[in-house]
């Protein structure tokens, strides 16, 4: 074979391996397929066989998540539509390549939704505490006893209330945005009530203290947003932060939770 013949061999061999390992051109593109869930839910199912392990970046508005997919690059995740179907799915894979798609759900005309969303190492946890309940009472809804979409039915059922649950929650250790979200479900005609909603900056109140939650740590003036939905399919946003505290300073454990930082669920005839 002369040396143009196997220069030219040498090129469609390297050609053929790159076709065979490009996900675009070996026909294994990620597909990605949605199914309407109670509770203003989409469950997202992602099929990506390219990328065993890899990671996926989720992003629905403002918010960006950071999911990882199974060794045989699937994934599976109930998704918090706290913003309603309007807003564009977006996800985006290792290779750089994009798939959007429309969220669907079953009933954002019956829930009000509050979300909190914040960035970084540090954790928050959203409390609810449902017609006067205190701490550990039933009705005392957050990450640690987040109640079900079947355990608040059937409240909503026993005793012609709305009730609600934890639809998401974050231990602020992922990658990405973290976001725990309170989901209400109304129940049609009910009595009036109050659900008061309280905000936990949990990791700061650790024992040891986390260092960088307090003094001039990173996380000391931690950043928050927080989106309320109604059934009326309007939305409000707010922002707020934590001021600093001095480290070594023990945290107070009522004034740690704070009601001034979310909105109160006032639920009326």
């Amino acid at each position: 074979m002369n040396s143009r013949a196997s220069w030219f061999a040498g090129s469609c061999m390297v050609v053929c391996l790159f076709a065979a390992s490009s996900p675009s051109l070996a026909g294994c593109e990620p597909s990605v397929s949605v199914e309407p869930v109670s509770a203003g839910l989409s469950r997202i199912s992602v099929a990506a066989p390219c990328f065993p392990s890899g990671r996926v970046q989720v992003r629905y508005d403002s918010l960006t998540l950071v999911r990882a997919l199974d060794e045989n690059g699937a994934l599976t995740l109930l998704f918090d539509c706290y913003l309603g179907e309007k807003p564009p799915l977006k996800l985006t894979f290792p290779d750089g390549s994009e798939v959007q798609t429309q969220l669907r759900t079953i009933d954002l005309e019956r829930v009000t939704k509050v979300a909190l969303l914040w960035r970084g190492r540090a954790n928050l946890d959203l409390h609810a505490f449902e017609y006067a309940a205190d701490f550990s009472d039933v009705g005392h809804v957050w990450a640690g006893a987040p109640s079900s979409r079947w355990q608040a039915e059937e409240r909503r059922r026993r005793d012609n209330r709305g009730h609600g649950l934890m639809t998401s929650a974050a231990e602020g250790t992922g990658e990405g945005d973290q976001l725990e979200v309170y989901t209400f479900i109304h129940e049609t005609g009910q009595a009036s009530g109050v659900v008061k909603l309280a905000l936990d900056y949990e990791s700061r109140a650790r024992i040891p203290q986390e260092p960088d939650s307090c003094g001039t740590g990173l996380y000391a003036d931690l950043e928050y947003r927080v989106t309320v939905w109604r059934p009326n399919g309007s939305a409000s946003r707010m922002r707020g932060s934590f001021a600093p505290l001095p480290c070594g300073q023990p945290t107070d454990p009522n004034a740690r939770y704070s009601s001034k930082a979310l909105p109160q669920l006032i639920l009326t005839r």
